[in-house]
């Protein structure tokens, strides 16, 4: 797995990138919790993945190691056109997209406006109904201090030995004091400002591409039902819940997230 930079529209944009350069392109989208990005979303899935396709993985705008940029006007479709120009500028013309939560949304957005073209989809903890407003205020809340990145660990993962990992909250602590990062998230409580998510009628019925959405039975993040509603708004749409998991099954569950996908992408050719 490296590690890579590249100017955007003279934007600075991060993105991992592993596996064989001519292999099938699959880009993994992570989500907009404090401290997370790329390295932290998808941590125990990459090398697997890699093994049988092309993996890029970039940090939204205002996530990660990419730029600090936020759009107030239209804040997720400036963030999804730069993941298209993105790609345009590494030639990637089609690829399979995961998205996990925020991530989730964007790929639904962009899925459904054709920003993005995709050959097959995967929604992780996402579609449906948005997060509570109460949850949004609990992530809101993060202060800094290694006890409130633990909070916000135990609200996104149902086993709480992740919250007791201090490599990945040292890793989510670093990202998370980056110069501009808190700006940037809390910029999301900003509400009017940012645009609505996509209404799930009529939009969802405009996705054409095959669709595995996978979630976890023990999300304290999103409503209970919310997978079930949104895969019986997408056509032929395939639903995988995760015992045990919280919002993060691609951690919780990796060997399982993992094989899922994967059979998913071969299995839809």
């Amino acid at each position: 797995m490296e590690s890579r930079h590249i100017l955007v529209d003279a934007v600075d944009t991060h993105y991992l990138h592993a596996g064989d350069p001519d292999a099938p392109v699959v880009v993994l989208l992570h989500g907009g919790a404090p401290g997370e990005a790329a390295e932290t979303a998808w941590s125990r899935n990459i090398e697997a993945l890699a093994g049988q396709h092309r993996v890029i993985a970039p940090d939204w705008l205002g996530f990660g190691r990419s730029a600090k940029v936020v759009d107030f006007g239209d804040r997720m479709g400036r963030m999804i056109r730069h993941l298209a120009r993105l790609l345009e500028e590494l030639q990637i013309g089609s690829a399979d997209l995961v998205g996990l939560s925020m991530g989730g949304s964007a790929l639904i957005r962009a899925l459904v406006d054709g920003t993005l073209a995709a050959r097959r989809a995967v929604l992780v903890s996402a579609g449906g109904p948005p997060i509570s407003r109460e949850a949004m205020a609990r992530l809101a809340a993060y202060d800094g201090s290694a006890e409130s990145m633990r909070e916000q660990i135990r609200l996104a993962c149902a086993d709480p030995a992740w919250a007791h990992d201090e490599a990945y909250v040292a890793r989510r602590m670093e990202l998370a004091a980056l110069p501009g990062a808190h700006e940037a998230f809390a910029s999301l409580g900003l509400r009017g400002l940012t645009s609505p998510p996509p209404a799930p009628e009529p939009g969802y019925a405009r996705i054409q591409v095959p669709v595995l959405l996978v979630a976890g039975a023990l999300d304290r993040l999103k409503p209970r039902g919310f997978a079930e509603q949104a895969a019986g708004r997408i056509r032929d749409a395939r639903l995988e819940v995760f015992d045990g998991c919280g919002h993060c099954p691609q951690l919780e569950d990796a060997h399982r997230f993992n094989h899922t996908v994967l059979a998913f992408l071969e299995e839809n050719p």
